[in-house]
């Protein structure tokens, strides 16, 4: 009795134990915070054990635990000591193993150079296998182990799989010539080259696009290559990946500068007989003819059409690479019809990422900027939303500033003059306030409207220094180009210079400046003003202690010239004036200034003024000066420059947006060959390989495997696309790779048959007294030898009329009618025969 209840005990012990594993792996698979209690618990001893297991569940819990080891950095378990342990699970069949062993791999395969070579020939074998995606990981795992002596393995291994059946494959060959070019071997530049042109003569567009990825990033200047791909990649823009898309896009806009002649604008507002022509100019605004035709060449035709196709994407990447091709090779009249402006502030409203939104919105301030009849109506999609960044608002102020014309200057103007009283960001007032200056330069009425506002504002807001200051400088830039316009509104900034003494040393500078241009004109005033200015000149800024001392010297120049005139008493009586009286105290000041700029300013000027050089300092002081502009107006430029030489210094562009919308030049050395060099070559269309039973159905099941998203096109449908002829090599199948797939077989439809069972005499002679619903089975009766044989001679009699029946193709009446007086020798057979004609019927009907 003890014994056995030792014996159950035990048994419900090892139940516990079983039960608390069983639970924590099934807790592993439904949670993972579970799953990370669980892991966290296995011992070293336990993970060495998970990793030497003959089970796959548990050699991929161990390697999970390797895995969760090395991401997050826990030097509790020293898992570099487990790689022997690891690497030899290459060879599991496992493809989530595999995976996870290949990441161990990359880690640690530098500091174990020859263990990581043991794992090579595994990889290697499974290049065989029948699942692409396990040839494409051994192929990422082979060129992602980082040991230089096995580059020439890895090499060889590209060169077979270039031609692999599956475009996962070749796509995964593709990354690996970017790691070999990438680990600068010169000796494997050649034989990387011809399999990268291999990989661009693919007929997939999944191969295509890696191609094309790596020939940017490693030969971006090889555009000899896309002679024979020309027309064909022109085609397939639309189904290849969107960044694929976008450097094919770079790649053959450089294409068709260097190798397609530039296109003809055709004056259209003459008769045939007098058209002028001209070549597409470098920049826009120099086309004579103010309503023209342009003539493309056949190729460029073919490349801008298929740019328009990209219209309906929303990936931001493909829309301002087609904008950038359309900017560059077509004219403004092109681009607009091309519909990019419009698709251009689509995905500006669409996308929610600031970085890509300040990316597009650069790029449009940048085409605005050379040609603003290009987003010209959409103006208003340009106003500051509550939930735009700050950088974004100010650069769609910017690009708002560059559309104003006489037609919406005033709805444009009343929008600023909201975003500068109520910013919510000191940058966006500023920005808002240098655009409402640009709308000042439409018209003197703007202008004085624009300066009356702005000064009412600073006299009755309570401004920040900054935003004042900024005020300022704007003031300063409208009143410049006709003072005494403006002469009543620029007395007013006198008392800010008085009384706002916390203004910033920049603001004070540009007012003192501004009263010194004003000397030549109101002379009564700008004396005072410096004579306030004297005793407060060391405790001001030296910027503003600069343009005091500049003030008293322009003063004392243009009172030079009243002294010259015809009624001045003698030249004496200019030094003993009350302004040179001042001068000499602020050039006194000025010499001992801790500045030594203003120091040699005050120095220079009392050399000038002490020697009686009066003409010398008008020459210096009063000559005039350009007018200024604010950050938002834009002038071309005459020297070479980006982008239509457009100056856009002002613009405040990023460096890589100003180098991404460089402006290429066209090549005038093309000449006129009778050879067309983008003749279409031949395409290699793998998917031709895959005729065998198994291979058929699987990339029957599973179409993304398949280039049956190759768009259909004359270059793919001539006899351009040729293969070589594939032998039927025949070979046994194990059973896993039978069972793989279920073959689909086409059930042919077969005529319908009819079966009546009969029975002899004496069977059923024998059969009515004792069951008269039984059809006369012989094999169920126990009837004696003889009933017996009669019954197997029936049978036999009965299977050779269905033969003959069906082979004969009878009607089912012609049947009943030739076996009649069988049917009739008793009624049970009769009723049994019925029954079975319908059943067969139904049986036949289905499978037909």
């Amino acid at each position: 009795m003890v014994d056995s209840i030792s014996r159950i005990t035990s048994a419900l012990d090892s139940a516990r134990v079983l039960t608390l594993e069983a639970a924590a792996v099934v807790s592993s698979k439904l949670g993972e915070t579970s799953y990370t209690n669980y892991s966290q618990g296995i011992t070293p001893e336990q993970l060495r054990t998970l990793l030497n297991s003959r089970n796959s569940r548990e050699i991929k819990d161990g390697m999970r635990r390797i895995v969760d080891i090395m991401s997050s950095s826990d030097e509790v378990i020293d898992i570099e000591s487990y790689f022997a342990d690891v690497v030899k699970n290459i060879i599991s069949d496992d493809v989530k193993i595999k995976i996870l062993v290949c990441i161990y791999l990359l880690r640690f395969a530098e500091k174990h150079p020859n263990l990581a070579l043991l794992s090579i020939n595994s990889l290697q074998k499974t290049l065989s296998d029948g699942d692409p995606d396990v040839r494409a990981l051994s192929i990422k795992a082979l060129s992602d182990i980082r040991i230089p002596s096995l580059y020439p393995i890895v090499l060889h291994t590209l060169k077979k799989s270039v031609t692999d059946s599956s475009a996962i494959v070749r796509n995964e060959v593709s990354f690996a010539l970017l790691k070999l070019y990438v680990s600068k071997n010169e000796d494997m530049e050649d034989d990387i080259i011809q399999i990268l042109q291999e990989l661009l003569a693919d007929a997939d567009p999944m191969v295509i696009s890696s191609a094309i990825l790596v020939m940017k990033e490693c030969f971006p200047n090889r555009h000899d290559w896309l002679h024979g791909h020309y027309r064909y990649y022109c085609k397939m823009i639309t189904v290849l990946d969107p960044w694929a898309a976008s450097y094919l896009i770079d790649l053959l806009l450089v294409y068709c500068k260097t190798y397609l002649p530039r296109p003809i604008v055709v004056d259209a507002s003459e008769t045939s007989d007098t058209q002028k022509s001209m070549e597409l100019p470098e920049r826009c605004n120099e086309i004579q003819f103010p309503v023209y035709d342009v003539i493309n060449d056949v190729d460029l035709t073919l490349f801008l059409n298929s740019l328009e196709k990209l219209t309906s994407t929303s990936h931001p990447a493909i829309i301002l690479a087609a904008s950038n091709a359309f900017f560059q090779l077509a004219t403004p009249m092109q681009f607009k019809k091309s519909r990019f402006p419009e698709v251009l502030i689509r995905v500006c409203a669409l996308s929610s990422n600031v970085g890509v939104l300040n990316i597009l919105y650069q790029s449009i301030l940048l085409y605005s900027s050379v040609d603003s009849t290009l987003f010209l109506p959409y103006v208003k999609k340009f106003f500051i939303l509550p939930s735009n960044d700050v950088a974004i608002a100010c650069l769609k102020l910017k690009i708002i500033s560059t559309l104003v014309n006489e037609s919406n200057v005033r709805t444009i103007v009343e929008e600023l003059k909201y975003y500068v009283s109520s910013a919510p960001h000191p940058d966006i007032a500023i920005t808002a306030a240098n655009a409402l200056a640009t709308c000042a330069e439409l018209s003197s009425g703007w202008e004085s409207n624009i300066m009356k506002w702005f000064i009412f504002h600073m006299e009755n807001s309570k401004l920040s220094t900054t935003l004042l200051s900024s005020y300022i400088n704007v003031i300063r830039v409208l009143a410049q180009e006709n003072p005494k316009r403006h002469l009543a509104h620029i007395m007013k900034l006198s008392g800010i210079l008085e009384h706002r003494n916390t203004l910033a040393d920049s603001a004070r500078a540009a007012l003192v400046w501004l009263f010194g241009e004003l000397a030549s004109i109101e002379r009564r005033i700008c004396p005072d003003i410096l004579r306030k200015l004297i005793p407060t000149f060391a405790f001001e800024g030296p910027e503003t202690r600069s343009h005091i001392l500049l003030l008293a010297a322009k003063l004392v120049s243009y009172s030079a010239v009243d002294f010259d005139g015809p009624s001045s008493e003698s030249p004496s009586d200019l030094k003993n004036s009350r302004i040179y009286e001042m001068y000499k105290a602020v050039s006194y000041l000025a010499e001992f200034d801790e500045d030594f700029d203003i120091r040699d300013r005050a120095r220079s000027l009392s050399s000038l003024f002490d020697s009686d050089k009066f003409e010398i300092a008008a020459l210096l002081l009063q000559a005039p000066k350009p007018t200024p502009r604010m950050d938002t107006s834009y002038l071309p430029s005459d020297k070479n420059g980006i982008s239509y030489q457009t100056n856009i210094s002002s613009l405040e562009i990023d460096k890589a947006i100003q180098n991404y919308h460089r402006f290429i030049p066209w090549n005038n050395g093309i000449g006129s060959t009778d050879e067309d060099i983008r003749n279409p070559t031949t395409l290699k269309d793998y998917t031709r390989f895959k005729k065998s039973f198994s291979s058929e159905t699987y990339m029957k099941n599973d179409p993304s495997r398949s280039a049956s998203s190759i768009p259909d096109s004359p270059i793919v449908s001539q006899s351009s696309v040729t293969m070589p002829q594939q032998k039927k090599n025949y070979r046994l199948q194990s059973l896993d790779e039978f069972f793989m797939d279920v073959p689909s077989v086409t059930t042919r439809k077969s005529g319908r048959k009819i079966v009546i069972q009969e029975s002899s005499d004496e069977g059923d002679s024998e059969d009515d007294s004792d069951d008269s619903d039984y059809s006369g089975d012989s094999e169920d009766e126990e009837g004696s030898d003889d009933s017996d044989d009669s019954n197997d001679s029936n049978d036999s009699n009965d299977s050779n009329d269905g033969e003959s029946l069906e082979n004969s193709d009878m009607t089912k009446g012609s049947y009943k009618g030739k076996d009649n007086n069988d049917m009739n020798n008793s009624t049970g057979t009769s009723g049994t025969s019925d029954n079975t004609v319908e059943e067969t019927e139904n049986i036949h009907s289905s499978i037909g």
